[in-house]
């Protein structure tokens, strides 16, 4: 509504966690207050698509910042952590710093296992009141009642002895001016900014609407201190203990005990829209308090319930969902035309991706995990009757002629490198990729980066197509979890010259649309673009090619998504997805969130155990399926090699 930005001034009452703001220096002296943001319960927020500017997010209302540069923003964003999860407030001369931070860390976790509680004994009350006759009931529910009354008490309690050594000081040190009275959480100031120089008055604005979001431009003077307090390390709750011998029990499974599992994965493929709910929003909270912004998700457990019931391995599948689309790559007459379709496949490969608008995260694949699978290609099953199977390629059930082969496997832990082929032979089209995620916290959002190679090569023509990929953010992880992809990435051949530029924009702050991408299909040789791309990637995407109207490229909603075709469990072997995962996918898809926790803690247990093993006698995990190159991994015996043709 309003746009651009002013120049605020902000001094931080560290007694009650509210950060004022005011519109000069002057009125700093005066304690003459534009407004006030209490932080209490607020989460920072950074944009991983801008440098400068960051939120701060309270009570249903979003705070927009933009600082100098990068490195003003993630000084006021660590500071700003440091005072919301380990107040200055509770440092008193005579206490040590460590002791001041576990027991933040012990109130935080006291929060999130108070809530924990009140759901259990909420559902053993119930449970138990059905044998009970109605007057005992009744004082059961009365001393439960009590019970967590007191506990909510005492965290209360605990709440205020944090504040009671508190010092006022604003970012640079100075004392600022005590408020007279107790804050009132009624009104908020809209600010906003246009530069650092000569202050502009703004408008104050009644923050009741439920629409409108609180802005503010956040300055720092030179002698701004950092406040880098001690890493904290996320508490992770552990559910159940189970002894490692008891781990996996796949060998004991009888197959039709195995195949049981087969209808939760058929389910697992539908859309999955289940929003967090409030019991799950405050173990959330629990997480968000234990970590800062920047720092590296990728060795941190998340909380099972926001799991997709899928391992990620499974979820690089999806990309070939569009087998036709994708094999179309091959029959092209000339390598303009064959760019064009690799740019037509890629962009048709993300929807299907994804299940459903509420983002969740798939399974971490564990080391020594793998997953194969086919497609079946829709225009070529019409004489696929007397085609040979493929006995020596990765799927040895499939056929050469109509299906399109997908294997993966997990060849490092960390960093967290899945490495994953694709072929058609008849086709003589192969892809091998090495690509590891770099998850990073970012507030109200986690951002998660594609690191790697991928090269499709075409035998036939000698061509060699690399690509890039998106980043990915989960956004919004406190509400409704969606999803929206950001960056450039690249399709580059360079025996022919042609390369494409695609970049996938992020919603930004004040208007604009979600999920578009702009683009341009070029020729080294040429000065410009012979064509332009644009749209959303989950919708319909135009292109504009040089002396032609704007066309529809692609449009996902008349493309058929195709189903992969998996062996039954019982036929898989023991460190596949989805045999290995299987327990956890059952529990998921019947909503038993506790038991998907404890059969993945499992997993994860063991595979501690097989580590540990390795460290003891100096044993190396041998890959089965893909060996290093240099920085990459490559499958062991693809296409080009059964062929002769490498």
């Amino acid at each position: 509504m309003m746009k651009g930005w002013q120049l605020r001034f902000f001094v931080l009452d560290e007694h009650t966690l509210c950060l004022n703001y005011y519109t000069s220096k002057e009125k700093v002296r005066k304690d003459i207050k534009r407004g006030k943001i209490f932080l209490k319960g607020a989460i920072i927020g950074i944009d991983d698509t801008d440098d400068s500017t960051f939120t701060i997010s309270v009570e249903g209302k979003t705070f927009h910042f933009r600082a100098a540069d990068a490195d003003d923003r993630d000084r006021w964003a660590r500071s700003l952590e440091e005072t919301i999860y380990r107040p200055p407030a509770l440092h008193s001369e005579n206490a040590s710093r460590h002791n001041i931070n576990d027991l933040q860390r012990k109130l935080a976790e006291v929060n999130g296992y108070l809530s924990l509680l009140e759901d259990t004994m909420s559902g053993m009350v119930q449970q138990v009141s059905i044998e009970l006759d109605p007057s005992d009931s009744a004082q059961l529910e009365i001393c439960n009642n009590a019970m967590i009354s007191s506990l909510h008490d005492c965290v209360e309690e605990m709440n205020k002895l944090e504040f009671s050594a508190g010092k006022v000081t604003n970012a640079t040190g100075v004392k600022a001016v005590m408020p007279e009275h107790p804050p009132q959480n009624n009104k908020v100031a809209k600010d906003n900014h246009v530069t650092h120089g000569d202050v502009e008055v703004g408008e104050e604005v009644d923050s009741g609407s439920e629409s409108d979001n609180s802005d503010a431009f956040c300055s720092a003077d030179e002698e701004f201190d950092e406040c880098d307090g001690p890493e904290v390390k996320p508490t992770v709750v552990v559910l159940e203990s189970v002894p490692s011998k008891e781990i996996l029990e796949l060998q004991k499974a009888s197959d039709s005990e195995l195949d049981e599992y087969n209808k939760f994965y058929d389910v697992a493929e539908e859309e999955d829209d289940v929003v967090i709910d409030q019991s799950n929003n405050s173990v959330i909270t629990h997480l968000l308090s234990q970590v800062r912004i920047g720092m590296d998700l990728t060795r941190i457990p998340l909380p099972t319930f926001i799991l997709e019931k899928r391992s990620l391995l499974e979820m690089y599948a999806e990309f070939l969902a569009h087998p036709d689309i994708f094999v179309d790559i091959a029959q092209r007459p000339t390598p303009k035309e064959r760019m064009v379709a690799a740019v037509r496949w890629y962009l048709s490969a993300f929807h299907a991706g994804r299940r459903g608008s509420v983002a969740k995260k798939p399974y971490n694949p564990v080391l020594g995990e793998s997953f194969k699978c086919y497609f079946d290609v829709p225009n070529m099953l019409d004489g696929d009757q007397n085609s040979p199977l493929v006995k020596d390629g990765p799927c040895p059930w499939a056929k050469s002629s109509s299906s399109l082969v997908f294997i993966a496997e997990q060849v490092s832990h960390h960093p967290p490198i899945s490495a994953f082929y694709v072929e058609h032979p008849d086709h003589n089209i192969e892809v091998n990729a090495s690509i590891w995620t770099k998850s990073k916290f970012l507030g109200l959002s986690i951002g998660v980066h594609m690191v790697g190679d991928t090269v499709l090569t075409l035998l036939d023509h000698g061509e060699e197509y690399h690509i890039t990929f998106p980043n990915g953010y989960g956004r919004s992880i406190l509400t409704r979890p969606w999803v929206e992809l950001g960056g450039k990435c690249h399709i580059n051949c360079p025996q022919t010259g042609f390369n494409a530029e695609i970049e996938f924009l992020c919603k930004p702050f004040y208007g604009g649309s979600r999920h578009t991408l702009t683009g341009t299909i070029s020729h080294v040789a040429q000065n410009k673009p012979f064509c332009k791309l644009s749209g959303e990637w989950n919708n319909v995407m135009h292109a504009e090619f040089e002396g032609r109207p704007k066309e529809v490229f692609v449009d996902i909603h008349s493309i058929p998504i195709i189903k992969k075709q998996c062996l039954p469990i019982s036929q898989m072997g023991e460190w596949e997805s989805r045999r290995l995962w299987r327990h956890v996918t059952k529990a998921l898809a019947e909503n038993d969130v506790d038991v998907a926790s404890n059969e993945k803690f499992k997993i994860e247990e063991h595979q501690r155990d097989l580590r540990k093993v390795r460290e003891e006698t100096g044993e190396v995990h041998q890959q089965t399926l893909f060996h290093k190159d240099g920085d990459n991994w490559l499958f062991n015996t693809p296409l080009s090699k059964r062929k002769g043709l490498s």
